[in-house]
């Protein structure tokens, strides 16, 4: 078999090895992908649909309670059209949410149970999801029952406000809203199942991948031995036949067995072989090998002045061949690096390069090139250089396009931050905005707290756009530009508030970095929000430490202290909540307690990524 057919049936085989690999690949994770997104919207779906049920049922109370306010005052004398339609209007809501809250209730218990859960040690999810919606039907249509009862008991005897408060709201908030949560519970703990399960055969496609790769590179592996061997024996045996020739044995002759290019040359080596002991092989012969080779050849004398170079010389670099002869060999390369590559030359002759540096051509044109060199000697004397230079010019226009591709790679992910930041700057904004059309003070500081959490994180994106290094984000002036934002806040003209911040050079990547950011933000909040109540003035101190590959964060102050109810309601605020899952994003821990004097000491302590 010829060599060439050789080659490209391996290059075959190979190839069609990675056709497969490629594409079990990409099957296998597109399978596992599709499903994660269907699982993904039925999550969604499920507890959009909670969501709704819970709001239309809230609806069905504060309408009520609406509806026999305004019989009230119909009751006292106001006829007026207004508190009509408000009687109407509140009844027909009502009325609305419980027939909305019952279709949704309907749908949801329709639902089929999910192939992904149907194994034994996930129906009990199911079969719980199934008994907390049965209880559902069966509280909500006692709710309902009692809230039709009560508008037929409120047109004709006046005691809906009585039965509203013993009966409706008592039953509404200590019956239907904890089915209502738990069962949200049961589809979370359903969602957390099948991701599990989605976890699990995404490992197995892993493995299974790897070990198809694995199997499909010791064939490669096995096919390119066996090629190799094919190649490397008839190469060897030609080397040391060329040797012996070499040597001056011109009886030595090369036997193969092989039907390729080998046998041929080996074939053509021993007709060699035979002129040679016949005759000399001529100086014209020589020469116009040398001239037809691809590569820049050119011989000199000990003291570098060229005595003889082939046609490419004159292709790549435009000179006349004759005007070069007796010419430093030296002046062919770039002034800046003449002296610096003479010196490696002359000091390492028997070093053969490769030397990598520049020709200047006749127009002064830079060409690129590898040039190695060797000495042909005369006993002790060095007699001759014999230079053979490479034109890498195509080499290093790909190296330029490489180096802008990646260039152009960190401009784009420079935007994206920025584009990022921008996008939470309007949210932001949408927060502020609500915040001025909300009078609730409660709901205005929900909305500023949630303003503060974005601030925070655009905050790190902003940090990572003004950097070279878009993975890494220097912390210390991170947390001094948001604690003055968050100072700026909470700003109080009748208080005045000290801030320390001790913070060592420390940098995290944006996937530390944002959790981190959080829980700073919360946690200087809390200090702004109830450290000082009834104080006029006060201090706070932040400090940062990395220490055995851990990172130490810790916000104390000299005021109130922790109260008493608030160390036993650790996890029912939002803040608390944020800060108890932060933490574990972070893989570390925290506590919340009294400081050594006086006021409060809140620390975390998490591993460095």
């Amino acid at each position: 078999m010829r060599i060439g057919t050789k080659l490209l049936l391996s290059f075959l085989i190979v190839a069609f090895l990675v056709l497969i690999t490629g594409s079990l690949s990409y099957y296998l994770s597109n399978e596992i992908k599709n499903e994660l997104i269907l699982e993904s919207g039925n999550t969604a779906e499920q507890l959009q649909s909670l969501t709704e049920m819970t709001v239309q049922l809230q609806n069905s109370l504060l309408y009520t309670r609406n509806y026999l306010t305004e019989s009230a005052k119909q009751r006292m004398g106001d006829e007026s059209l207004s508190v009509s339609a408000q009687i109407r209007q509140s009844e027909e809501i009502s009325q609305n949410s419980l027939d909305e809250f019952q279709s949704a209730l309907e749908e949801l218990s329709q639902k089929e149970i999910p192939d992904i859960l149907e194994e034994s040690d996930n129906l009990s999810i199911h079969s719980e999801i199934v008994s907390l919606t049965d209880s559902l039907e069966r509280s909500f249509a006692f709710y309902n029952s009692l809230i039709r009862e009560l508008y037929e008991l409120e047109r004709e005897e006046s005691f809906g406000d009585e039965m509203f408060n013993l009966t409706i709201e008592p039953y509404f908030r200590n019956t239907l809203l904890p089915i209502l949560l738990n069962l949200r519970t049961a589809y979370n703990d359903q969602v957390e199942a099948r991701l599990d399960r989605l976890q699990v055969r995404a490992e197995t496609t892993l493995r299974n991948i790897i070990l198809y790769s694995a199997l499909a590179f010791v064939i490669a592996l096995l096919l390119a031995y066996l090629v190799y061997l094919s190649i490397t024996k008839p190469v060897g045996k030609l080397a040391q036949a060329a040797k012996e020739l070499g040597d001056g044995d011109l009886t030595k002759r090369i036997e193969l067995d092989t039907k390729d290019e080998f046998a041929h040359l080996a074939n053509t080596f021993n007709i060699m072989a035979d002129n040679l002991s016949k005759s000399m092989v001529s100086r014209s012969y020589v020469n116009n090998i040398i001239q037809s080779m691809g590569e820049m050849l050119i011989v000199t004398d000990a003291n570098g002045k060229i005595e003889l170079m082939n046609r490419t010389v004159a292709d790549k670099l435009f000179f006349d061949l004759n005007n070069l002869q007796n010419e430093e060999f030296w002046h062919l390369i770039s002034g800046e690096e003449r002296e610096s590559v003479k010196k490696i030359i002359l000091s390492n002759s028997k070093d053969h390069g490769p030397v990598e540096t520049r020709f200047v051509s006749k127009y002064g044109e830079i060409v690129p090139v590898n040039l190695t060199y060797s000495s042909l000697n005369n006993g002790e004397e060095k007699m001759k250089f014999i230079f053979v230079a490479s034109d890498i010019s195509l080499q290093k226009e790909a190296e330029r396009k490489i180096s802008s591709s990646l260039q152009e790679k960190n401009v784009l992910l420079a935007e994206i931050h920025h584009r990022v930041k921008n996008n939470l700057a309007v949210v932001s904004g949408l927060l502020e905005m609500q915040v001025w059309n909300t009078k609730d003070e409660e709901s205005t500081k929900v909305l500023r707290d949630s303003q503060l959490r974005i601030q925070s994180i655009a905050l790190v994106h902003e940090k990572l756009y003004q950097t070279d290094n878009f993975a890494d984000i220097k912390i210390v002036e991170y947390v001094e530009d948001l604690v003055e934002g968050i100072a700026e806040s909470f700003k109080d003209p009748g208080k005045k508030i000290d801030i320390n911040i001790e913070c060592q050079d420390i940098s995290m990547s944006i996937n530390q970095a944002i959790p981190f950011s959080l829980l700073l933000n919360e946690s200087v909040v809390n200090v702004y929000k109830h450290a000082f109540e009834d104080r006029e003035k006060g201090s706070y101190t932040i400090s940062l430490l990395k220490d055995n590959g851990s990172i130490t964060m810790s916000v104390s102050d000299n005021g109130v202290g922790l109260k008493e109810e608030v160390k036993n309601m650790k996890n029912v605020s939002l803040g608390m909540t944020l800060i108890e899952t932060l933490t574990k994003q972070l893989e570390g821990e925290y506590k919340l307690t009294n400081g050594p004097k006086e006021g409060t000491l809140f620390e975390v302590v998490f591993p460095v990524e």
